[in-house]
């Protein structure tokens, strides 16, 4: 019986990374408003996950309103308010995590951009590896979906630069990953209850 328990509990911390690690999408949508333009400061956190702009002097995070014609893409979407400012993303308790997607957008209506923005997004995982990937918009203004590959997961940090061809983004799809002790110790709590739960229902029919 011991032995088929343990079995259970190993069996299922296989399938236990998606328990607990429930996807957080930071959308900015605390920080919409209706005017032109507003500042954040040099940080923001939002389910978990902070942003911070570590540019040299007054490092600023901004979001444009409803009245930027030229800049507002229909939804509250952070930019980094400083040339070749670099935008760090960590979860507030220092944990590790997996990103998934995120939107981008140029930082500037305009109906022909001289060049396509790249925004090149640099991974430093927990074993020490640096995972790198560059998305390419298309000059046309608006939210684009871009998908990170697989590599972009047990992150510690992942930064990028506000080059000279700007940009904002929004909807950052990031998850928290379980370390596997917790998730051990969550599937001996589940083995625990469903043994003392068929004990009780097992003592009631006697």
């Amino acid at each position: 019986m011991k032995t088929k328990v343990v079995f259970f509990v190993l069996s299922l911390t296989v399938f236990l990374p998606a328990v607990g690690a429930y996807a957080s999408v930071l959308d900015f949508e605390t920080l919409a408003h209706t005017e032109e333009y507003l500042s954040v400061g040099s940080t923001y956190t939002e389910d978990g996950f902070v942003l911070k702009n570590t540019a040299g002097n007054d490092p600023l995070f901004a979001v444009w309103g409803e009245a930027a014609a030229y800049g507002y893409t229909g939804s509250a979407a952070l930019f980094n308010d400083n040339g070749n400012g670099q935008t760090v993303l960590a979860m507030t308790d220092l944990n590790v995590f997996a990103l998934s997607s995120i939107d981008l957008a140029e930082l500037f209506y305009s109906d022909v951009y001289e060049q396509q923005s790249v925004v090149t997004f640099t991974g430093i995982r927990n074993d020490g590896q640096i995972v790198s990937q560059s998305f390419t918009l298309d000059n046309v203004f608006g939210l684009e979906t871009f998908s990170f590959s697989s590599e972009f997961t047990n992150l510690v940090m992942v930064s990028w630069l506000q080059t000279s061809d700007f940009h904002q983004f929004d909807n950052i799809n990031a998850t928290p990953v379980p370390e596997p002790a917790s998730l051990l110790l969550f599937g001996c709590g589940l083995v625990s209850v469903a043994f003392l739960g068929k004990r009780r229902v097992a003592g009631r029919q006697q």
